[in-house]
């Protein structure tokens, strides 16, 4: 990684994370928690971690151009507590698939260049926040070897990562 490259920006990048569409609220102690990336760090992170030429999830054709193998389709989907705005859905039902502690820092992308770095417990906190239900988005835990792939029509698999 470049020396002089900016790592984060505020989350106002976002404006999904404002208390008007923010779900559950966000508070004043876990904003400061969740970093948006910079474009070009994130960018970084994407080609380590997801793809080197690929920069959406769901540009990815062939197993050659992910970093990202082996996915196992869970039962679990998330769209109708998203619809529902069911914030402890995810604690119930994914946060338990993987051994990733609440400390853990993880990274959730949406594409190539845009994402956030915060910790699991965070993620699983306010996932309704990150998600849409047309998109594919990855959230990769650098201590892991596992993935979490949370696709359209609410579709969520666990993979292994390179």
């Amino acid at each position: 990684m470049e020396k002089n490259i900016n790592k984060y920006e505020a989350l106002e990048k976002f404006y999904y994370f404002e208390n008007d569409y923010c779900d559950p609220k966000l508070t004043n102690i876990d904003k400061p928690e969740i970093k948006a990336l910079t474009d070009d760090y994130c960018a970084v992170l994407w080609h380590e971690y997801v793809s080197e030429n690929k920069k959406h999830l769901m540009l990815v054709n062939n197993p050659e151009e992910s970093k990202v193998k082996n996915e196992i389709k869970k039962e679990y989907n998330w769209l109708k507590d998203w619809n529902d705005s069911s914030p402890e859905a995810f604690n119930e039902n994914v946060k338990n698939l993987l051994d990733w502690k609440d400390d853990d820092s993880v990274i959730f992308f949406w594409n190539k260049t845009s994402g956030i770095e915060s910790k699991w417990a965070l993620i699983c906190k306010y996932w309704i926040s990150f998600l849409y239900e047309d998109e594919a988005n990855i959230i990769i835990n650098p201590k892991s070897r596992k993935a979490i792939i949370l696709s359209t029509n609410g579709n969520l698999s666990i993979a292994d990562r390179l």
